[in-house]
């Protein structure tokens, strides 16, 4: 079966785009992660970590040349109104953080003039991030998984989303031992949009991780709570309340090597929380095993 997540993600770019993009390999579609548009530049993808352009003829191309085809300012302005659904109101909040949530998990990163009031005009490149789930991504992690804080951390486009789809899909089905139940807040959309995340999962769509988290723990008797990267005093006071009720979490977190996951002010705090009990890292290079580590494990890796 083909994997149509790129051509669905499509409804976000201009008719022209489209056509271009439509047009490409099978083989590319799958691999794709992102379709960049930025006004006068030719479109670029990111394919399996790398830059690939688009020629006209909707041929892949891995070098400039003249045949490339670029986005216009015309073109942006189609994909902000596509990507808006004709209604820039009904995404002010999501547009004051740079992004506008899509169909089916994906998300759209916008460049642009931001005004006060919330707005963006003068739209200068949208970079839409196809989601993907991969049945099978946190095999290397879930059999080391045995219940406790997780943290799912990596650089940026290590697949953290699609390992923590994966481990959510697992561990409410019971692949880790008995069935958890598990609350998914999701404030973006990407964690449950097309997903499986498994026969004892409650799904949450909220802005307010805080709020969300408060409201799982009063209403749905979680044995886990599972949402992506903490970024809030607010949010680890949840994290906090959580613990005390005695409700696992998961979350991720954006880093480079182990070093930072001590020296961000938000993961170090949710380390000595003692809400984490094990830490996943997963490899720049997608498809290589994660490295699973006690909080012990971790402490000691640091002071080496």
């Amino acid at each position: 079966m083909q994997d149509k997540r790129f051509d669905f993600a499509l409804y976000g770019v201009g008719t022209n785009i489209r056509r271009i993009l439509f047009s490409l390999p099978e083989e590319v579609k799958a691999h794709t992660e992102e379709i960049r548009l930025r006004v006068g530049s030719p479109i670029a993808l990111t394919v399996s970590g790398k830059t690939v352009f688009v020629r006209e003829s909707g041929q892949p191309c891995f070098y400039i040349s003249r045949d490339l085809a670029k986005a216009q300012k015309s073109d942006l302005e189609e994909a902000y109104r596509l990507l808006c659904g004709n209604s820039v109101y009904a995404h002010t909040e999501e547009l004051k953080k740079g992004f506008i949530i899509m169909k089916n998990g994906c998300r759209a990163g916008v460049c642009g003039t931001l005004t006060e009031n919330g707005f963006m005009r003068d739209i200068t490149s949208v970079n839409i991030r196809i989601a993907r789930e991969i049945i099978g991504s946190a095999d290397s992690i879930i059999n080391r998984y045995l219940g406790g804080g997780l943290l799912i951390a990596g650089p940026p486009a290590s697949g953290k989303t699609t390992v923590l789809r994966d481990l959510i899909r697992q561990t409410a089905n019971g692949n880790s031992g008995r069935m958890k139940r598990i609350s998914v807040i999701d404030s973006r959309g990407e964690i449950s949009g097309g997903a499986d995340l498994g026969a004892n999962t409650d799904v949450l769509i909220t802005h307010d991780k805080a709020a969300g988290i408060e409201i799982a723990l009063r209403t749905m008797n979680p044995d886990i709570i599972a949402f992506d990267e903490i970024g809030t005093a607010a949010e680890l006071k949840g994290v906090a309340e959580s613990l005390y009720s005695g409700v696992d979490i998961i979350t991720t977190a954006h880093i480079g090597s182990i070093e930072e996951l001590m020296k961000r002010s938000v993961t170090a705090r949710l380390i000595e929380s003692g809400a984490i009990r094990k830490i996943a890292l997963l490899p720049e290079i997608k498809g290589e095993e994660a490295t699973v580590l006690d909080i012990e494990e971790l402490v000691h890796c640091v002071a080496v």
